[in-house]
C-alpha cells in the first residue's frame, strides 16, 4: 500500500459515515447491507450480487436503518439486521454473514488490483481448463437434479421473464444491453466479430445445405423430421397438417413466372426479382 493511498485513507476516515442501509426494489425486494462514506448522499445502493444485477437504478430506493462509530462496530451491527432478515421472501441476500471489504478498504477500488484480476489477467482467460471443469462440473450436477436450481430455479420455464415482460420492467424492455453497449461500442458482436461478419455464417450453412433459404427441398425435408424452426408450437402443428402454414402456401412471381412460399416471395423473392428490376430500369 503506497504512502499518499494510507494518507488519503486516514484523511477520509475522520469524515466517514458508517452505516446499514436497506436497498428497496419498487416491487418489494429488498437487500440488506452496510456502507462507509464521507457523502452519505453518494447515491449508494449496495455492492451484492443482487442490487448490481439491477440495471435500472431509479427502481431502487435506498433508507439507513442505523449508523455506527466505527468499522468493528458497524459489522457487528450488520450481522444483527441480516439474522433477523435472511430468509424472509423478500430478501435478497444471499448470505447471513457479514461478507464483503469495507468501501474504504475494497482492494478493486485500487486500479493496480483491478488490472492484476481483471481483463487477461482474470482466471478464467489464465485457467481456462478449471474453467471448464467447473462448468462441466455444474453441468453434470444439473443432468442428475443434484443442482441446487435444478427443480427450483426462480426463472425455471421463463417464469421471472414473462412476468417482467408483462409488467414492463424486462431488462430487454427498460435497459437492453444489446443497445446500450452497441452505443458504447462494447458490444461482442462489433468490429468483425458478428457470427455472420463478411457473411461467414451463411457461407457456413450454405455449404452444408443447411440455410433456410436453399429451397422448398430442404424445408419440406426439414418440416418431415422436426427441425425445421416453423414447426415448434402446437399452433404451427396444426397449420402444417391443416396445409395452412406459410412454408405451404405458394406464390408464382407474376414478373419471372418463378414459384415459392409466400413467406419466401414475401421476404426475399418479391423485392429481389432481377426481371422485376430489369422492367423497372427499361419503364425508367
Amino acid at each position: 500500500m503506497t504512502k499518499i493511498y494510507v494518507m488519503r485513507q486516514t484523511m477520509l476516515n475522520k469524515h466517514m459515515k458508517h452505516f446499514i442501509y436497506k436497498t428497496t426494489h419498487k416491487n418489494g425486494k429488498y437487500y440488506i447491507g452496510r456502507h462507509s462514506t464521507d457523502n452519505i448522499d453518494d447515491g449508494y445502493m449496495g455492492s451484492g450480487k443482487w442490487p448490481r444485477s439491477i440495471k435500472d437504478k431509479s427502481t431502487l430506493s435506498r433508507e439507513i436503518l442505523a449508523y455506527a462509530d466505527n468499522i468493528e462496530d458497524l459489522k457487528l451491527l450488520e450481522g444483527k439486521y441480516l439474522a433477523e432478515h435472511y430468509g424472509k421472501p423478500n430478501c435478497m441476500n444471499g448470505t447471513a454473514d457479514p461478507v464483503g471489504f469495507d468501501t474504504d478498504n475494497n482492494p478493486m477500488k485500487r486500479p493496480e488490483v483491478v488490472e492484476k484480476l481483471s481483463g487477461d489477467n482474470h482466471w478464467t482467460h489464465t485457467n481456462p481448463e478449471k474453467r471448464q471443469i467447473i462448468i462441466d462440473l455444474q453441468k453434470e450436477k444439473y443432468s442428475k437434479g443434484k443442482h441446487n436450481w435444478s427443480n427450483d430455479h426462480p426463472n425455471k420455464d421463463g417464469a421471472i421473464s414473462r412476468r417482467t415482460a408483462e409488467l414492463g420492467r424486462n431488462i430487454f424492455q427498460t435497459n437492453n444491453p444489446s443497445i446500450w453497449r452497441s452505443e458504447q461500442g462494447i458490444h461482442h458482436w462489433q468490429n468483425g466479430n458478428a457470427p455472420n461478419a463478411n457473411g461467414a455464417l451463411n457461407k457456413k450453412l450454405v455449404a452444408e445445405g443447411r440455410h433456410n433459404f436453399q429451397g422448398p427441398d430442404l424445408n419440406n425435408r426439414r418440416i418431415a423430421a422436426g427441425t425445421h424452426n416453423f414447426v415448434g408450437a402446437d399452433s404451427n402443428l396444426k397449420r402444417l397438417a391443416e396445409g395452412r402454414h406459410p412454408s405451404q402456401m405458394k406464390k408464382t412471381c407474376e414478373h419471372c413466372g418463378k414459384e415459392s412460399s409466400v413467406g419466401m416471395y414475401t421476404r426475399w423473392h418479391g423485392n429481389n426479382c432481377k426481371l422485376a428490376w430489369e422492367r423497372c430500369r427499361l419503364l425508367g
